[in-house]
């Protein structure tokens, strides 16, 4: 009697979850019956439906590798899996009484667009459509019957509707960011292969900005381990004392980025502080590129408003807004531009979760060093992404590392030396041997500022004239 009132409780309970699984989670897969594959799997569910094992290789934390699973129909279990069957040389469909049904996660639709929150194209929509999700409007984008022409959709997140487009912002002057309530989101489709890049030598630039970190925090005794950060050192040029701020403005983020743009101070470039009204009166070093080549494409990912809006390149191609400090999200877009046959000619990388503001920005404080251990797994995948690339003998990626400002006690924006103080890397070959060094060694010798650090130097190595207040390094480049 008590076995068989278990056995009917468990029924109760496994037919009370699979109730609470969601159908739709079983939407976002394809379904092949009496198949599976085989000795690949990561995680065995018991007692599940089809539904309950999509809902958990959705879910947390599973969400982050699992892209499949084989469903036992007579075992009522599931095995899940990071990989596909195009991963492991096909499906496995002769199992003896064909007990498995295999599911595999769809594309998500969204992934070739590059989204722009808040913005939109004004006056150029070709086709409308009514009570939709941003993924229903990816879908019709790249549908047999529109992709000779869509190439992006501004979404109404209120009405949920959307307005599907011929045209890209680069196309008609930029993105209109200030629609009343910023209903709007822009979608911008990324072509898989991307723009060929047409600066001479096939020269790319891969800028890393570092939010808060202190260019005494790294290469000293100790100092936290920074693999990456240390092999492009190897490799390339360090400074570790740039200097932020001083009399020209304050050692804020809103300046600080601005002055690494544009090679001005804030009495020139404007951004005066964090306010997201200012916009930068100088020229973006990456709209400097474009002006010269004007097919080059550019790119910028970060989770800060500023960086993806007012000090943005006003002629970015592409533009993601990624989760608040969440460095994997902006590390996956980069990657994802550099998986393109033809990447973006530059690319500004954004990472935030150093720029602590508490407990310390002390270089031997273990929780600021936890923190820059971490962005610099970030740049580790990177650089491996990077130098995978099929045609990456035959590229020259100039990558600059550099930051904002530094930090005092829990705290910047003085005038301090551990506030003022910001850093730059400088390697145009990593990995890439056969082409010539641009610069080596440590540049520590020779006292650089802010407005010298980066914009100089990208110039320099496209060979650009600077029109700025700052200079490069003397012993970098020609």
């Amino acid at each position: 009697m008590k076995s068989s009132i278990r056995a009917s409780l468990a029924g109760l309970l496994f037919a009370a979850l699979a109730g609470h699984a969601s159908a739709a989670s079983l939407d976002a897969f394809a379904a092949t019956p009496n198949a599976a594959i085989s000795g690949n799997n990561i995680e065995n569910l018991t007692q599940s439906t089809p539904e309950m094992c999509a809902s958990a290789c959705l879910g947390a934390p599973r969400g982050a590798w699992c892209v499949s699973f084989d469903y036992n129909k007579a075992g009522q279990s599931c095995d899940l899996s990071d990989k596909r069957a195009a991963d492991v040389g096909g499906l496995k469909t002769d199992y003896p009484g064909n007990p498995y049904d295999h599911y595999s996660l769809k594309p998500d639709p969204l992934k070739p667009f590059a989204r722009t929150p808040n913005a939109a194209i004004s006056g150029y929509n070709t086709e409308a459509l009514q009570s939709v999700t941003p993924a229903d409007c990816a879908n019709a984008c790249t549908d047999a019957s529109r992709s000779s022409w869509c190439k992006s959709f501004d979404y109404h997140k209120t009405n949920q509707r959307c307005d599907l487009s011929d045209k890209r912002a680069s196309d008609i002057g930029g993105l209109k960011t200030d629609y009343v309530g910023n209903p709007y989101d822009h979608y911008s489709l990324i072509a898989g292969e991307g723009v060929p890049n047409p600066v001479p030598g096939n020269k790319h630039i891969l800028l890393i900005g570092i939010d808060g970190l202190r260019g005494d925090a790294i290469q000293c005794a100790g100092c936290v381990q920074t693999p990456a950060m240390s092999a492009l050192i190897a490799g390339g040029a360090f400074h570790g004392n740039v200097l932020a701020g001083g009399t020209k403005q304050a050692t804020v983020s809103g300046p600080g980025w601005s002055s690494v743009f544009t090679g001005f101070w804030a009495d020139k470039h404007g951004v005066t502080s964090n306010t997201t009204t200012l916009p930068l009166k100088k020229t973006h070093v990456f709209d400097q590129i474009k002006a010269a080549w004007p097919t080059a494409t550019t790119a910028v990912v970060g989770d800060w408003f500023n960086i993806t809006h007012n000090l943005r390149p006003a002629l970015a191609d592409f533009v993601v807004a990624n989760a608040a400090k969440n460095s994997q999200q902006a590390t996956d877009a980069v990657k994802g531009w550099l998986s393109w046959k033809h990447p973006p000619t530059a690319i500004f990388y954004y990472l935030h979760n150093v720029d602590v503001h508490a407990p310390s920005y002390d270089p031997l404080n273990a929780y600021y060093q936890g923190k820059i251990a971490g962005e610099d797994q970030q740049i580790q995948q990177v650089l491996t992404a990077l130098t995978s690339r099929p045609n990456y003998a035959n590229e020259e990626w100039l990558i600059v590392v550099t930051s904002d400002h530094g930090g005092t006690g829990s705290s910047h924006g003085g005038q301090t030396a551990a506030e003022r103080d910001t850093l730059l890397i400088l390697n145009n070959n990593h990995q890439n041997p056969l082409k010539p060094s641009y610069c080596v060694g440590n540049l520590g010798g020779t006292a650089l500022t802010q407005v010298d650090g980066t914009t100089p130097h990208i110039l320099d190595f496209l060979g650009l004239p600077n029109t700025t207040e700052g200079q490069k390094h003397p012993a970098c480049g020609n």
